[in-house]
């Protein structure tokens, strides 16, 4: 799988603090402040808080009960949040946060079932999507609404883990595609039919899938949340260019079960998908920087945030 991605050129990677980790002798990246993430690729671009303790660096498996509503309540100083989510609860619900940076640019693939006579995605295809009301839905009807495709949709990408394991059946029906996010492919040792990052930047002239960002609460402590910043993106370029990095970071708090509930994943499933061209689409650029991608993203998928101002970005 090709990935682009903007690349920051690599900082030295301190070692600061002695923090309040859950292993006495690993370092705390979290700067003192309280972090919330979703599981999956925004929280593996977080891998260097996996040892922090939960009251430090909390997770969730549903962004709409368990992390969009933590904007009003404030109770987190750094939340990890997908980029119109975190930007409507800022814009409609008047949230004290501003986006830092974007952390993960898009981690959507088709895969091809190899039904297809023609294996072009094209009208009259069958395609297999998930999350149909949400941003997976969002992004695939902004990338190929323009086609006459014959779609269901099923709840999570773990759902279409199975589908693509059955080659394509689902419910009686032989699927042509099935519309879905890394890490599955990875996990399933299959290969991506078509990238759909590329296809987004195609319609929308070069400009970025900005999936997920950092939001930073008004008022903290300016020292810290720059540290944070800073030690974020370093890790982050550390992940890409040395996977095991990771890896060994996830692997390092317990089994497989401890390390999938806080992370979403496996540490060995992360590395293959680092090593699979960083197929999660993790990365780390300031959100100023990318003001015109943000502004197009939010075009695209929930306009009803309109044009944002200079304010809601944190600098």
């Amino acid at each position: 799988m090709k990935k682009t991605l903007l690349l920051i050129p690599a900082m030295l990677f301190g070692v600061i603090g002695c923090g309040n980790g859950t292993n006495s002798n690993e370092p705390s990246y979290a700067y003192g402040l309280k972090i919330l993430a979703p599981t999956g690729a925004p929280a593996l671009a977080l891998y260097n808080l996996a040892n922090e303790s939960r009251e430090t660096f909390e997770t969730t498996t549903n962004p709409k009960e368990g992390l969009l509503p933590m904007f009003i309540k404030g109770n987190y100083d750094v939340i990890v949040a997908p980029t119109q989510g975190g930007l409507m609860q800022i814009v409609k619900q008047h949230a004290e946060y501003k986006i830092a940076a974007t952390i993960t640019f898009g981690n959507f693939y088709i895969y091809s079932c190899g039904t297809d006579a023609d294996q072009t995605l094209n009208d009259g295809d069958k395609v297999l999507i998930f999350q149909a009301e949400d941003l997976p839905g969002k992004i695939f009807n902004y990338c190929y609404g323009g086609l006459n495709l014959t779609i269901n949709d099923v709840p999570g990408a773990d759902d279409t883990k199975l589908v693509i394991g059955d080659n394509g059946m689902y419910d009686g029906v032989q699927y042509d595609y099935v519309f879905t996010a890394e890490p599955v492919l990875s996990a399933l040792n299959k290969t991506a039919f078509i990238d759909v990052q590329e296809n987004f930047k195609t319609k929308s002239d070069g400009l970025l899938l900005t999936q997920a960002s950092v939001f930073i609460k008004n008022g903290i402590n300016e020292n810290s949340a720059k540290s944070f910043l800073s030690s974020l993106k370093t890790s982050i370029e550390l992940a890409i260019s040395n996977p095991s990095a990771m890896s060994s970071k996830i692997a390092s708090i317990g089994n497989d079960l401890e390390q999938k509930d806080r992370f979403g994943v496996t540490a060995a499933i992360a590395k293959r998908a680092m090593e699979n061209s960083n197929s999660i689409g993790i990365g780390y650029t300031t959100a100023f920087e990318i003001k015109d991608d943000i502004q197009n993203f939010v075009n695209a998928i929930a306009p009803a945030i309109g044009t944002l101002d200079e304010e809601v970005f944190y600098k």
